[in-house]
Formats: structure tokens, sequence, C-alpha cells
């Protein structure tokens, strides 16, 4: 609970296998930072449009997690041609193994 008996605003989502909660306001991303990273992510909503927001308060709110190490990792599988564990679009069967 937060100083004022209200709830805690957090995010939930999955990094590496593991549910997460994630800060989901300002100043408890902020808190969750480094000093230099805070300052960052002051800079950028600076200069951020109000519709895209969302999307970078979760892209910071993620930050302290393993989540930008687990998608290099995705990416790199997808580029070297694995697709096992991807789904096509419009169907729920996984795809065949790279051959």
């Amino acid at each position: 609970m937060g100083d004022n008996s209200e709830p805690d605003v957090v995010w939930h989502t999955v990094v590496s296998g593991r549910a997460v909660d994630l800060p989901a306001t300002l100043p408890t991303i902020r808190a969750a930072l480094t000093p230099a990273q805070a300052a960052d992510l002051d800079a950028e909503i600076a200069r951020t449009p109000a519709l895209d927001l969302p999307l970078v308060l979760a892209r910071w709110a993620l930050a302290p997690t393993d989540a930008a190490e687990e998608d290099e990792a995705v990416f790199a599988r997808l580029a070297s041609g694995d697709f096992s564990d991807c789904v096509s679009a419009g169907s729920d069967e996984p795809r065949p193994e790279a051959s």
C-alpha cells in the first residue's frame, strides 16, 4: 500500500518465464531507476507525444528487469532462422521447426 492508503499501481507481466509486477506511476518508475536513467526518462518524456507516453513508461518500467536481454535472445533466434515456439498469424498452431 502507498502512503495514502490507496493500492499500489502496478503492471503485471512475465519476464524470463516468471511473473513480475512493474511500477506503473511516474514516481515509482523513476524510483526503480538509477539517477542517470531517471534523468534520461525525464528527457524522453519531455519530448514524447502524449499518445506515446504509455509505451515509453512501459519500456522504462521494464528497464531494471531482464526483459531487454530476453528480447535480444528472441530476436537473435529469429534472425538465425529458428522459428520454434512461433505461431502463424491467424492460427493457434505452432510453426514447423526450421529445417
